[in-house]
């Protein structure tokens, strides 16, 4: 079927909207012609607002009233297709109202199953074994007979002229912070891990955003190497699309499961991924441009060691409580989860030397 105005909703934080993108650029290619837009909430606007595959942003209240709902039907009507890769209440009810076709995903291990699947007109089951987000796509695009493009759209923006002069010719881009303290590598350990990194030869920038979380953390790693000159830090200096060019041009990324590892996706980079809680199995950042294979988990969960698919390279612990995929450690309240500080600085270390050896730079 041929589908005239499609809308895709975004309404995710930094990591999944990115993820999403996979799903407005294989839309672009099947459609050409459409005009495909977008809705989303304010995080969703850092990814989408310079996405060539897409005509239009629409912003959207997180938590609408009934004339944010009518409003939206008098400025642009209802679409003939609407995207919700998402599985809530909520925006299957954005998928009534604002679609004559409707493409989701329905879990029945949760309420309102049967509502949503009078809501779709297409839509898939949501598998219990924590498949990937790229796999998942990939089946709702079957579901309309489009074929998935499985890579990462990351905005890009130019870095400013003075941070390009600060930068080597070559460097290794760290982003330490995690997005709450359960996901937070031990800061002493990423303090290890640049110090064997500087004296095994590689230039380091820091990455993070401008919050207190993310100054704390950098701060105290830099204030560790005073002298260092291998060592930069551009803690809140950078937007996300400039963030992600510095990722770009780098000699690949290391962090730990959060929305600039994500970013590090859309390119071709190697990237070491640190995985807490989140099952390693849906959460890993996705190859550059790596076939979908539907049958099968692509990263399994509790990897020994490290795990390696194309440019990626994930370590998780092997626990038997990972992943717990909650919000607190049920076994300890030491400041850092155990099945973190089980991942050694060395293990990460070697994984760096693996996966981003010195002398290889630049991502397409």
């Amino acid at each position: 079927m041929n589908y005239n105005r499609i809308l895709v909703l975004a309404t995710h934080c930094i990591g999944d909207s990115l993820l999403v993108t996979a799903l407005t650029r294989s839309l672009r290619q099947h459609y050409p012609e459409a005009q495909i837009d977008v809705l989303v909430t304010p995080r969703g606007r850092l990814i989408f607002e310079s996405n060539s595959d897409i005509n239009h942003l629409i912003d959207f209240p997180q938590r609408p009233k009934p004339k944010d709902y009518l409003q939206f039907l008098r400025e642009h009507g209802r679409y003939d297709l609407v995207v919700n890769e998402r599985v809530t209440d909520r925006t299957a009810i954005y998928c009534l109202l604002f679609g004559r076709s409707r493409l989701g995903v329905v879990d029945e291990n949760f309420g309102g199953a049967w509502f949503k699947k009078r809501v779709y007109d297409h839509h898939i089951i949501e598998r219990q074994d924590s498949e990937h987000k790229m796999s998942r796509m990939a089946r709702m695009l079957d579901e309309i007979n489009v074929a998935i493009e499985p890579v990462i759209v990351s905005p890009q923006e130019p870095l400013p002229t003075a941070v390009v002069e600060q930068l080597p010719p070559q460097y290794l881009v760290i982003h330490a912070p995690s997005s709450n303290e359960l996901k937070q590598w031990p800061v002493e350990y990423w303090q290890q891990v640049i110090a064997q990194l500087i004296v095994s030869g590689y230039h380091i920038v820091l990455t993070g955003a401008p919050s207190e979380r993310d100054k704390a953390i950098v701060d105290s790693l830099m204030s560790n190497f005073t002298e260092e000159k291998k060592l930069l830090s551009l803690l809140g200096q950078l937007s996300l699309a400039q963030t992600a060019v510095l990722i770009k041009q780098s000699l690949g990324f290391l962090g730990p499961d959060s929305g600039p590892g994500h970013l590090a996706a859309g390119f071709s980079v190697p990237i070491v991924s640190i995985i807490s809680v989140a099952p390693a199995s849906k959460w890993s950042p996705w190859p550059y441009k790596l076939t979908v294979d539907r049958s099968k988990n692509l990263y399994q969960n509790r990897i020994p060691v490290k795990q390696i698919q194309g440019n990626i390279a994930v370590l998780q612990s092997e626990r038997a409580c990972v992943p717990c995929d909650g919000s607190q450690c049920a076994i300890s309240d030491d400041t850092y989860s155990p099945c973190l500080t089980d991942i050694t600085p060395q293990q990460v270390v070697d994984a760096v030397k693996e996966m981003i050896p010195l002398g290889e730079s630049g991502g397409e």
